[in-house]
């Protein structure tokens, strides 16, 4: 079902109510839609400038702390003394005499005094110059770790290849010193050659930093979001759970070529991940910050005015409602109004009052029915009269008591002499020109009407050539049912006319009582009809009931024809009247009228 089928389907009140909605909803739907959308993008800049600005903050602090071992390195380097003493030393000339040794003492306190003093306040750097003899200088105890170890590390072949004044990048890895292992520490170390006038390397320089000083940063930004240091292969160099270090980052592969930020699902939650490359070995800074905390606050916000803005959404549509029912009130009442005058009332009104349209329209139809109903009073009255007027011209034209004192006296008469048979018929001639003259009351009990008809029968027999026998199967207890006079005189006059010639036969009424209606039924063996006969004499009647025009018929003794009965009984019962005529040829013909027990009060 569409939309529109749904709304035709409504009344002008809930027409009103939902378009007034919709009205409300689609403005309010667009708007809402737009300005998240807005919203989620001032948001999304929003959230990335602030991780941007902590990511630069922490690249400025990682790059000063690097910056700090390169100095510490090119000092070294360039020292003279330092680079005089150890130039002494690869000279490889062996220490005698007690000159010699007191003077190679003095040489290793000065360089490791240097190398002491070398490191930053608050920084402890590790600081290794190894000699190819095997002479080394540290600015850490020998029993924490022995320098010549490593030559046997797996990253010192590529250190032996590195130009001079190369930096080479070892980076993270466990600390080597044994009172670093205990604590599970890290060190994030570089590496220079240190090399004569041929190039050949005669010595390295290592200085290595503890990694926590690095994290630090990491742990003082976390605020639910994830730092960590990667190498050009994605591997964590630094992060603040040392279970992360030297493990491949996961979303290593979508990170960018440039510095930047991309919104990528972890765990069906979305993060931001942002990058930031470092001015060492390709190394990068990487932030990942779950997106919903990050705009919680603002999330908020906007759940807040969401929630305002329904309620009063719901305030005003109730407001509405209320409106719309006080507005339309008057027109759902003359709704009801008009259908029950199309039910057949019309006595009800709509009683509305006021100055709108709906008002004068209420007014326009209050008189329109005032004058309907005294239309009916006067179409009513009219035909009173009018009936009235005609029986009193038919007992105007002779003396009812006349007529019936002298039928009396001719029966009397008759009867004297012994003729008893046409004394009965002159008694039943008096009866039925009684029941025929005297139409005060509409309405008799059935037996009365059965016994018109028994009248009408003797006088038929007397006057046709073959007797026509009458049958009654009427019920006692609707014996005393009132129904309209002269209702079974006309049905039998028609069977007897136009169902017997010169034949005898015999005719049945029967009635009995149906739930709360009166069945009446009058069937002949009279020569019947068939069906093309039947239809045109079905269509006749549907005829009269439509147009009023009576059938052209001869009619019999009550003037009354059967188009007449059956017109009658519709306008006295209305739908409550039912018949039905069937008929074979040589079988004869059933006419069954079907009327209620208790008619109405008026009568047409």
């Amino acid at each position: 079902m569409t939309l529109f089928q749904f709304l035709r389907q409504l009344s002008i009140r809930q027409k009103l109510i939902v378009s007034s909605i919709i009205c409300l909803l689609l403005p309010a739907a667009v708007i809402l839609t737009f300005s998240n959308r807005n919203t989620e993008a001032v948001v999304q800049r929003h959230v990335i400038d602030n991780a941007l600005g902590t990511l630069d903050v922490m690249e400025r602090y990682i790059v000063n702390t690097v910056n700090k071992m390169i100095y510490v390195s090119n000092y070294i380097q360039f020292d003279s003394e330092i680079q005089s003493i150890i130039m002494q030393q690869q000279g490889g000339q062996p220490v005698s005499g007690e000159d010699r040794f007191v003077e190679h003492f003095l040489n290793n306190r000065k360089i490791t005094n240097k190398l002491e003093n070398i490191s930053f306040p608050g920084e402890k750097t590790h600081i290794t110059i190894l000699l190819n003899n095997g002479t080394s200088y540290t600015n850490y105890s020998h029993l924490d770790y022995d320098p010549n170890r490593f030559f046997r590390e797996t990253c010192f072949e590529k250190l032996t290849q590195m130009p001079s004044f190369v930096t080479y990048w070892i980076g993270t890895h466990p600390s080597y010193l044994a009172s670093d292992k205990e604590k599970g520490r890290y060190l994030i170390t570089i590496a220079n050659t240190i090399k004569s006038f041929s190039s050949e390397p005669y010595g390295y320089l290592i200085v290595s930093m503890n990694e926590e000083k690095i994290n630090e940063i990491f742990t003082q930004n976390k605020m639910d979001q994830e730092h960590m240091l990667l190498d050009s292969k994605g591997t964590i160099l630094s992060h603040s759970d040392k279970a992360r270090i030297g493990q491949p980052f996961a979303y290593f592969s979508q990170l960018g070529d440039k510095d930047g930020s991309n919104l990528i699902k972890v765990k069906e939650e979305e993060h931001l991940l942002l990058q930031r490359k470092l001015p060492y070995s390709d190394w990068m800074l990487v932030s990942l910050v779950p997106y919903r905390a990050a705009v919680a606050q603002i999330n908020t916000v906007q759940g807040t005015n969401f929630l305002l803005q329904a309620l009063f959404f719901i305030v005003f549509l109730l407001i509405l409602v209320t409106l719309v029912r006080q507005f339309t009130k008057p027109l759902y009442r003359f709704g009801r109004v008009v259908s029950q005058v199309e039910a057949g009332n019309l006595e009800v009104r709509t009683g509305i009052t006021g100055r709108d349209e709906i008002s004068r329209l209420g007014h326009s139809f209050d008189r329109m029915l005032d004058r309907i109903e005294e239309m009916l009073r006067q179409v009513t009255l009219e035909q009173s009269r009018k009936r009235k007027a005609e029986l009193e011209m038919l007992q105007a034209q002779i003396n009812p008591h006349f007529l019936f004192n002298v039928l009396n006296s001719i029966r009397m008469r008759i009867k004297l002499k012994g003729d008893e048979e046409n004394a009965a018929l002159i008694s039943s001639l008096s009866s039925l020109l009684r029941m025929t003259i005297n139409r005060n009351n509409e309405c008799i009990p059935l037996h009365e009407e059965v016994e018109t008809v028994a009248h009408y029968f003797q006088l038929m027999n007397f006057r046709l050539g073959e007797p026509i026998v009458l049958e009654t199967d009427i019920e006692p207890e609707t014996a005393l049912a009132e129904l309209p006079r002269f209702i079974l005189q006309p049905i039998l006059e028609n069977s007897l006319i136009h169902g017997f010639r010169d034949y005898p036969g015999t005719v049945m009424i029967s009635a009995w009582r149906q739930e709360d209606k009166l069945m009446m039924q009058v069937s002949d063996t009279g020569r019947g009809m068939g069906p093309e006969e039947l239809e045109r004499l079905e269509k006749k009647l549907t005829q009269v009931a439509e147009t009023g025009d009576e059938l052209s018929v001869k009619r019999g003794l009550s003037g009354i024809g059967l188009n007449n009965v059956i017109e009658r009984l519709r306008l006295i019962y209305g739908d409550r009247f039912r018949y039905k005529i069937d008929s074979q040829p040589g079988r004869g013909t059933t006419i069954t009228l079907q009327i209620p027990l208790k008619s109405g009060e008026n009568y047409a």
